[in-house]
């Protein structure tokens, strides 16, 4: 890794944690770290930026895979799981917004869907072991499903009646049945049951980026 000269912070502290561990990842971390950053390429950054996006990102996917180990080491509980899942989220954004420009990362704050499709697409990556033929996919299901989330789940948190609302929610579990299916295609039967044993877990990252607890 460059010897960025950076002051100690989140950013720093994702770059110093990174480069201790960078010897010890595994492809599949290597490969997703590249995977997110490229399809974040949508912010022009510096072949410097770039550079510490990866790394960025490189962290985030090793502190996923550090929780997964200790998921079945301390035999977490659901809820330990999610709020573990929300921290890697909010320390990656935090990170990010030290290292991006303002108008950068405004653009990446408000592009929602691309937001929420390669985070829970770093999620699955790691959950699930993809391979690299089922990254494409698996983030082009994501892209999508978020698409259809946002419109629902705007109308959901603006309905001005209990009937309005209920429609709503019925349109968002709606989607996500339909995800549900569009991955039963394209994963192997071990890796689909273990996806439906996680869809609440992939949910909080689209309940996360519009700051709703709502169950839908």
């Amino acid at each position: 890794m460059n010897n960025f000269s950076l002051r100690i912070s989140t950013l720093g502290l994702f770059l110093i944690l990174t480069n201790h561990v960078v010897n010890a990842q595994s492809k599949n971390v290597e490969n997703i770290g590249i995977y997110i950053t490229n399809e974040m390429s949508f912010l022009n950054m510096t072949t410097s930026q770039t550079e510490q996006v990866y790394q960025i990102n490189l962290h985030a996917a090793n502190t996923l895979e550090s929780l997964n180990n200790e998921s079945k080491a301390q035999h977490l509980t659901h809820a330990e799981e999610i709020d573990g899942l929300i921290k890697i989220l909010k320390q990656r954004n935090i990170a990010l917004q030290e290292l991006l420009s303002p108008t950068q990362f405004k653009i990446f704050k408000e592009n929602k869907i691309v937001r929420a499709a390669t985070f829970r697409t770093m999620v699955m990556n790691k959950m699930l072991e993809l391979t690299q033929d089922q990254l494409d996919p698996v983030f082009d299901i994501n892209q999508k499903t978020v698409e259809h989330v946002r419109n629902e789940l705007d109308a959901y948190l603006s309905a001005d009646s209990k009937r309005s609302k209920r429609k709503a929610q019925h349109r968002l579990q709606q989607t996500f049945k339909k995800t549900d299916k569009a991955f039963d295609k394209i994963l192997s039967p071990q890796q689909a049951a273990i996806y439906h044993e996680n869809v609440e877990l992939l949910r909080n990252v689209i309940r996360e980026e519009y700051n709703t607890n709502d169950s839908f």
